[in-house]
């Protein structure tokens, strides 16, 4: 599992370099500048989140915020993809908007992911309810009693590369808007793929 938090924790260390490099070009005034700041930082912190639930063993219980992780990332690209500007001033809203079924309409993430070319394996682990629902729901007295309830859940090798697959997609979004400063996309999904026997 060391590997696993490695090559995720890959991200950050991309990340902070990236932002270090191209601080002095960022503009307070511009709204993808700050959409996919804002959004960076997110990424990273449910992926520090979701590494730390997967070190103690409870991948099942970050799954939630493994979904938060997939959308922050998918925003991420399609702000960078054209338009900045005015995507980014959409998800800047979205972001203000309580409501948890703005930040994460299924339809909309299957859209996204199948656009920017996300694997079948990582859509279906973030969109997958079964698993966090029924998973270890058996760890209370005589729970074992209900078959629906024996569900293994995911484990930390399951999750890890897909939070490593969505993170190599927001380096993509910010290699797109500062070309070569944030590398590592390409190196995050192969060792993904790699971890997933691809």
């Amino acid at each position: 599992m060391k590997d696993l938090l490695t090559m995720t924790g890959m991200a950050k260390t991309s990340v902070d370099a990236g932002f270090s490099r191209v601080g002095r070009r960022l503009s307070s005034s511009d709204p993808a500048d700050r959409a996919l700041m804002i959004l960076a930082a997110r990424a990273i912190a449910q992926a520090n989140a979701v590494m730390a639930l997967c070190e103690r063993g409870l991948a099942n219980e970050s799954l939630p915020i493994l979904r938060g992780l997939a959308e922050m990332c998918l925003i991420m690209r399609w702000v960078a993809e054209r338009d900045c500007g005015t995507r980014a001033e959409v998800a800047l809203e979205e972001l203000r908007d309580p409501d948890w079924e703005t930040h994460w309409p299924s339809a909309r993430l299957r859209e996204r992911a199948k656009a920017y070319g996300v694997s079948a394996a990582s859509i279906d682990s973030v969109l997958a309810a079964a698993d966090f629902a029924r998973g270890n729901a058996q760890g209370l007295p005589w729970g074992h009693l209900y078959a629906e309830a024996t569900k293994h859940g995911r484990k930390p090798e399951e999750v890890l590369p897909v939070a490593a697959d969505f993170l190599g997609h927001a380096l993509k979004a910010l290699d797109t808007r500062w070309p070569g400063e944030f590398t590592g996309a390409e190196e995050m999904w192969r060792r993904a793929g790699i971890s997933r026997g691809q």
